[in-house]
């Protein structure tokens, strides 16, 4: 493989999405970046959506042409699901179809497959030995580790032991290896004896021209109810899923120690399973300085962020979080030009790095409240210094054209 050929690339993730469902991310904006340079490349995702639990289109097949060298396939994958049983037949599904799929303009050369599932890997490797392709396995979150810990009950020594193997089969058959977490070279190292020099990080990327842009959105599009609070108050705001990793709770208990401050709030936008518990939080507390709204369009959140003085990002301890982690999250609110807050112990630490903002310990509210405090404070001095210092870094890391390179590195190497 050399510089000036051009590749035929296929994408291997089940939960992939694009603009005409309501999405995008990682392998769209991979895909599309690719394309641009002068590469075929082909998507195959799920039509069955994660989160609304629902299926975006009733076919089996969608194939969608963005221009003549990116496509998107969507594969209606079975059952639709609401528990992890039928979750894993649906994944097994996947595996099925899209390691059978073979309605290629030209037959590819490269295979990326993409967890959060393994075994999107099997059936990249099964597609890559057809076509005798290079094969890529690309690790975006560490199972069976990360699941050891959501999963309970009898069947968890089971289903773990199951994905071990295979998470051990396809790290070695890979011919490289993928990984948006820095030092997960470390847990395959120790655990399966893979070279360093097989795994590659990288991590999310943003469209900065495109955050910019809805940065500049009309502000009549907001919901008014929030627009007069960030326009009214000092607001500390969190955007994303309420889940159980954010530790979204230490944030909600912060505010007790906030209450002398009449003129700070604290925002949180989303919605997800954890989005009961803080309310209840808030109703004993009797919070009159959180509030919570809805999950808001994805369009309108680099206008949120912008007008928000701290933005808040969280994690609760976990094994996986040992070996690094990349969230899109980070790369929003470094490009939005906020100073951030961090409440987590996962290692080395992106916000640090890139001088954004404070790092704290998750699981602490009053240390929480001691960081909103001392930004408050000092706004104009150090908080300007993290909203600068962030920004650049976003510009010179993480945008999407420099995940590409990165990418078309590791299919040359």
């Amino acid at each position: 493989m050399n510089n000036s050929e051009k590749y035929s690339v296929v994408i291997l993730n089940h939960h992939a999405s694009s603009p005409d469902v309501g999405g995008g991310g990682r392998h769209y904006e991979l895909a599309k970046h690719l394309s641009e340079m002068g590469h075929r490349v082909t998507v195959i995702a799920s039509s069955y959506d994660n989160w609304k639990k629902k299926y975006y289109f009733s076919q089996e097949t969608i194939v969608k042409e963005y221009d003549d060298k990116f496509r998107f396939i969507w594969l209606k994958t079975k059952p639709a699901y609401k528990n992890n049983l039928f979750r894993f037949v649906n994944y097994f599904d996947y595996m099925l179809k899209a390691s059978k799929f073979n309605k290629f303009k030209e037959s590819p050369n490269v295979v990326i497959a993409s967890s959060v599932h393994p075994l999107a890997w099997v059936a990249g490797y099964k597609l890559s030995k057809k076509y005798n392709a290079k094969f890529i396995v690309e690790v975006r979150d560490l199972w069976p580790l990360s699941l050891y810990e959501d999963l309970k009950g009898i069947y968890r020594k089971a289903v773990f032991s199951f994905f071990e193997l295979l998470e051990k089969k396809y790290y070695n058959l890979a011919d490289n290896i993928v990984t948006t977490m820095p030092y997960a070279y470390e847990y395959m190292e120790k655990k399966y004896g893979i070279s360093k020099t097989k795994v590659k990080y990288i991590p999310h990327g943003i469209d900065i021209d495109e955050f910019d842009k809805n940065m500049r959105k009309n502000e009549e599009e907001l919901n008014l109810q929030l627009r007069n609070v960030l326009d009214n108050y000092f607001c500390i705001t969190y955007t994303g899923a309420l889940s159980k990793s954010e530790g979204l709770p230490t944030l909600v208990e912060s505010a007790k120690h906030l209450e002398k401050f009449e003129n700070i709030r604290i925002v949180i936008i989303g919605s997800g399973p954890e989005k009961e518990k803080l309310e209840n939080i808030i109703e004993k507390e009797n919070l009159k300085n959180v509030i919570m709204f809805e999950k808001q369009r994805k369009d309108l959140i680099p206008l949120i962020l912008s007008k928000s003085n701290i933005l808040f990002c969280g994690l609760m301890e976990r094994e996986a979080f040992k070996y690094g982690i990349s969230k899109n999250k980070f790369y929003d609110y470094m490009a939005a030009k906020k100073p951030i807050i961090f409440a987590s112990s996962v290692k080395d630490s992106l916000i640090d790095k890139a001088g954004a903002g404070i790092t704290i310990k998750p699981g602490d509210p009053v240390k929480l409240s001691d960081a909103i405090v001392f930004l408050y404070n000092n706004m104009d001095t150090i908080g300007k210094e993290y909203a600068e210092n962030g920004r650049q870094y976003v510009e010179k890391y993480h945008t999407n054209q420099k995940i590409a390179d990165d990418f078309m590195q590791v299919i040359l190497s």
